[in-house]
C-alpha cells in the first residue's frame, strides 16, 4: 500500500487549504435569480512521475472529508488510456484506492441518479473529455447525452446538473482533469454547464484556454492571484525522492539516421551490463520519428504499396537497422504509430505494429518490447522508468518538441538512485539538420528544466564535443552507511500523546463554532431547475487518528513510526476547527520538534556503500594520481583546487556524485532529504565526506546534525563530516577575512570549531583529522 511522500502530503493540503478558502467565500455572479459560483481553481504543477494521480486523490479525499454534503466527482483526461489507468489504480483494490477513504470509484457511463440521491459517500466518476466533448449536444451521438430509455426522462448530463441527494441538496461537483494542458474552450464552456464548485488541473504546464482564463480573471478580482491558483511541486523534492532520473545528457547529431543509433546502441549495451549488475530490469529505448514520408524528404509521401525492403518511411528504416546491423531481436521492437501499410504487401512476422492508438495500448504494453518506435505524438499516459534511452528526429523540418519527450523518460526504476551515475541518467541522442537548430534546443530544454525541473542536472553534446562516458573505479572502497538512532525520541514522544487528552464522548470540544455552510437546495420542477441558497448547518467529524497523522506527515514523516495511535482516544471523532482539533494540530507540531531534536545520526555496521562507475567527460577531464576513479571532469573552480590538494596529499580520494553518490540523511525539515558531499577521502579506517561550500549555504548545512556521526561500538573506523569555505570565518558563522580558507567540524560540546586554513593543500589536511576527543 502506497504512503504519501511529505511533499505530495504538502502539495495535497495546499489544495484543500485554498479550496476550503473559496468554499467559505465563494465568488459570486449572475442575477439574484440566476446567481452561480465561480468555481475554485487550481493547477497542480508537477514534473513527470512526482505522483500527480496520488495527490490529486488525497486532495479529494480531504476535501470530500470536510464538506456538509459529499461530493460528486467527475475525474477526467483527454487520454482513454490515462484515464484507464487512475481508473484501475484508484477502484477498490487498487494501488491507490485508500487514499479515498470511503469513496466509491465508477465509470461516468454507469453514473445513477438515483444512487447518487442516497448515498451519503463520496462518489468519484471516471471519463475522457471525448465523453461529452461535443458542441451540438441534442443532435449529438456521446452517450452521456442520451436519456436511458428504461430508466431516465432525462439524459446522463441533465442529472449531473441536477446531482441532488434525498433532500433536494445539490450535491458539490468537483472536476478533476489530468493531463490538464489539452483542456479546450469548448470543453471549458461545457463544464461550466455544470455549474462546478472546483476545478483542479494537474499538468506538468498549463496554459489555460481563454474560456477558463476569463473564469480566473474573475477570481483575480476578487483576491487571488496567480501563487494562489497554482500548487507548486517541489522539483528538488522529487529528485531527492529517487523517483526520477538526475542527469539527461542531450547529444545532437548532424549525422545520418544510421550514426546515431549507432551511438544510441553502443551506449544501451553497456547499460544492459549496469542494470544487470545492479539488479535493474533490461533498458529500454524509444525512438521517435515522422511516420509516413520519405526518409530524407518529408514534402515526398512514402509509396506503401512496394515490398517492405523497398520502403522509405522512418519507422520501417530504423527497425531493419536495429534488426539487419545492430543484432537487435524484432520481437522486441514495437512499431506504435499510424504506418500505412497493404494488403498485398505484407509486412515481416517479426514486425509487431501498433496502429490503433489507445485500442492497441494494453497489447502493446503487455508484449516484451524494449525498443519501441514512435511517431511525433507519443501515446499519452505511457511513461516507462526503464526507458533509459531516446532517438529523436528533428530532421527534415521536424516539429517534435524534445522538451516535451523528456518527460518520457524521467521516472526512474523502483523509485530508487543506484551507485552507478548511468542508471540515474537519461540519454538523448537528437538528429538535427544544423548546428543552430540543437543549440535552440538546448535553450528550449534549459528553459523547461529550470522552470519544472531545476534539480535535474543537463549536459548538452554538440559536434566535436564527446558525451560524458561511465569510468570504473580503479580500487574497491567502501563507505560507512549511515542512518538514525531514534532511541532518544521514543521517551518524550510517548509522554506527548500520553498527555493528550480523550475527547471521545466529549461533544463542546469537538464540535467547530463555525458549524454551517452555504449550500443549494433545489426549487421548481425538473424541466426548468432553479437552485436557492441556504444554510446549512453540520459538523463534519473524522477521526483523531486521521487528522493527527496527516499533519505529522505533511511535517516531517519520519516521525509518524515514533507516534503511535493504536490507543483507544484517537478513535474519538473530531469537527475540523474545533477546539480538539487545534489541540491535535500543536500535538503533532510538538511530535515533530521532539523527533528532530532527539534523533541522533549513527554509523551502521551492514550494507556499506560500495563507490560505482562515475561519467567523465574525457575531452574535459583532469587526470589524478590517488583518487578511486583515475580522472574527473565538471568540478567548479573551488572544487577542482581542493581535489588537486586532496590528490598533493597523497590520500585516497573520491568525487561524489549528487544523488546517485554517497548519500547521508537529513534531520531537518524541508524538501531536502539527504546530503551528498562533494568528495569522500579515506585514512586508515576512517573515511572523511567533504563539501566545499559557499558561506551562504554554511548556517544552513552546520545546524542538520551532519557535523557529528555516532559511531556504533565495537567497530573499527568512523565517517566524519567536514565542510570547507573559503575565507577565515569563526565560530559564529562571521567573515574576518578574506583569505584562506575555513574548515568546519564539531566540539565535543556539539558546537561549532572553525579553523583556519591559509591555502588549500592546508584546509585538505586539516580536514583530514580525527575529532580530538
Amino acid at each position: 500500500m502506497i504512503e504519501l511522500k511529505e511533499f505530495q502530503a504538502q502539495a495535497s493540503e495546499s489544495i484543500s487549504e485554498r479550496f476550503f478558502r473559496h468554499f467559505n467565500d465563494p465568488p459570486m455572479r449572475g442575477t439574484a435569480k440566476n446567481r452561480r459560483i465561480v468555481p475554485f481553481y487550481q493547477s497542480l504543477s508537477s514534473i513527470t512521475a512526482s505522483g500527480k494521480t496520488v495527490i490529486l486523490a488525497d486532495a479529494v479525499s480531504n476535501i470530500a472529508t470536510q464538506l456538509p454534503i459529499k461530493p460528486v466527482v467527475i475525474w477526467m483526461s483527454k487520454g482513454k488510456v490515462v484515464v484507464e489507468q487512475s481508473y484501475a489504480n484508484l477502484l477498490a483494490g487498487g494501488r491507490y484506492h485508500h487514499l479515498l477513504g470511503d469513496a466509491e470509484v465508477a465509470l461516468l457511463g454507469d453514473y445513477d441518479a438515483e444512487k447518487v440521491a442516497r448515498s451519503d459517500k463520496p462518489l468519484i466518476y471516471f471519463a475522457t473529455v471525448g465523453t461529452f466533448n461535443q458542441r451540438d449536444k441534442e443532435k449529438g451521438d456521446r452517450l452521456i447525452y442520451r436519456a436511458e430509455l428504461d430508466t431516465a426522462e432525462s439524459s446522463t448530463w441533465d442529472a449531473l446538473k441536477l446531482r441532488l441527494d434525498d433532500d433536494a441538496n445539490r450535491r458539490p461537483l468537483l472536476l478533476v482533469y489530468d493531463e490538464g494542458h489539452n483542456l479546450s474552450d469548448q470543453q471549458m464552456e461545457l463544464l461550466l454547464e455544470l455549474e462546478p464548485d472546483a476545478l483542479i488541473a494537474a499538468s506538468a504546464t498549463l496554459r489555460p484556454p481563454a474560456r477558463l482564463a476569463t473564469e480566473l480573471g474573475i477570481l483575480k478580482d476578487e483576491g487571488w492571484t496567480d501563487e494562489d491558483l497554482t500548487t507548486q511541486v517541489d522539483a528538488s523534492a522529487v529528485a531527492d525522492s529517487g523517483l526520477v532520473k538526475s542527469t539527461i545528457i542531450l547529444s545532437g547529431y548532424e549525422a545520418p539516421m544510421e550514426e546515431t543509433l549507432d551511438a544510441l546502441i553502443a551506449d544501451f549495451r553497456d547499460g544492459e551490463v549496469e542494470a544487470d549488475k545492479h539488479g535493474v530490469g533490461k533498458p529500454k529505448a524509444i525512438y521517435v520519428c515522422k511516420t509516413n514520408i520519405v526518409e530524407g524528404n518529408s514534402h515526398i509521401t512514402d509509396d506503401h504499396k512496394q515490398p517492405f525492403s523497398q520502403r522509405q518511411a522512418p519507422p520501417i528504416l530504423i527497425w531493419r537497422y536495429l534488426t539487419e546491423h545492430c543484432g537487435v531481436d524484432g520481437d522486441e521492437i514495437a512499431v506504435y504509430c499510424s504506418l500505412k501499410k497493404d494488403k498485398d504487401f505484407p509486412f515481416p512476422a517479426s514486425f509487431h505494429l501498433f496502429s490503433g492508438g489507445d485500442k492497441d495500448y494494453s497489447a502493446f504494453t503487455s508484449g516484451p518490447y524494449r525498443h519501441i518506435i514512435f511517431n511525433l505524438s507519443l501515446q499519452e499516459g505511457w511513461d516507462d522508468p526503464l526507458a533509459y534511452f531516446a532517438y529523436v528526429d528533428k530532421s527534415m523540418e521536424s516539429n517534435v518538441q524534445v522538451e516535451q519527450v523528456i518527460g518520457r523518460l524521467l521516472r526512474q526504476p523502483d523509485a530508487q538512485h543506484y551507485p552507478s551515475e548511468r542508471l540515474n541518467t537519461a540519454h538523448f541522442y537528437v538528429r538535427v539538420d544544423k548546428r543552430g537548430t540543437f543549440n535552440e534546443l538546448i535553450k528550449d530544454v534549459n528553459r523547461k528544466l529550470r522552470s519544472d525541473a531545476p534539480s535535474i542536472k543537463l549536459v548538452a553534446v554538440s559536434k566535436g564535443k564527446a558525451a560524458p562516458v561511465p569510468v570504473d573505479p580503479t580500487t574497491e572502497q567502501t563507505v560507512f552507511a549511515t542512518a538514525y538512532d531514534t532511541a532518544e525520541a521514543v521517551q518524550p514522544i510517548a509522554q506527548l500523546l500520553a498527555d493528550f487528552p480523550d475527547y471521545t464522548g466529549d461533544t463542546t470540544n469537538t464540535r467547530s463554532a463555525g458549524g454551517r455552510s452555504q449550500v443549494q437546495r433545489k426549487v421548481g420542477d425538473n424541466s426548468d431547475p432553479t437552485f436557492v441558497w441556504e444554510d446549512f448547518e453540520h459538523t463534519n467529524l473524522v477521526s483523531a487518528r486521521w487528522l493527527f497523522q496527516r499533519e505529522v506527515l505533511r511535517l516531517h514523516g519520519g516521525a509518524l513510526g515514533l507516534a503511535p495511535t493504536n490507543d483507544q482516544k484517537f478513535d474519538a471523532l473530531i469537527g475540523f476547527g474545533s477546539p480538539a482539533h487545534k489541540q491535535l494540530v500543536k500535538l503533532a507540531k510538538e511530535v515533530v520538534e521532539e523527533y528532530l531534536d532527539n534523533v541522533n545520526l549513527v554509523q551502521r555496521k551492514p550494507n556499506p556503500y560500495e563507490v560505482g562507475p562515475t561519467m567523465v567527460r574525457t575531452a574535459e577531464q583532469t587526470k589524478y594520481d590517488h583518487a578511486v576513479h583515475p580522472a574527473y571532469s565538471d568540478m567548479n573552480s573551488l572544487e577542482q583546487d581542493f581535489a588537486a590538494a586532496l590528490d598533493k596529499a597523497g590520500l585516497t580520494w573520491c568525487r561524489n556524485p549528487s544523488r546517485s553518490g554517497y548519500g547521508i540523511p537529513l534531520i531537518t525539515l524541508g524538501p531536502t532529504k539527504t546530503f551528498y558531499p562533494d568528495f569522500l577521502v579515506w585514512s586508515g579506517s576512517d573515511v572523511y565526506a567533504l563539501d566545499t561550500t559557499g558561506t551562504h549555504l554554511l548556517e544552513e548545512k552546520t545546524g542538520r546534525k551532519l557535523l557529528n556521526v555516532a559511531p556504533p561500538k565495537g567497530v573499527d573506523g568512523r565517517i566524519f563530516v567536514r565542510f570547507i569555505s573559503e575565507g577565515t570565518m569563526n565560530d559564529k558563522l562571521e567573515r574576518l577575512d578574506t583569505a584562506g580558507y575555513t574548515v568546519w567540524s564539531q566540539k565535543q560540546d556539539g558546537k561549532l570549531r572553525a579553523t583556519h586554513a591559509d591555502d588549500a593543500d592546508d584546509a585538505a589536511a586539516r580536514a583530514v583529522k580525527p575529532t580530538p576527543q
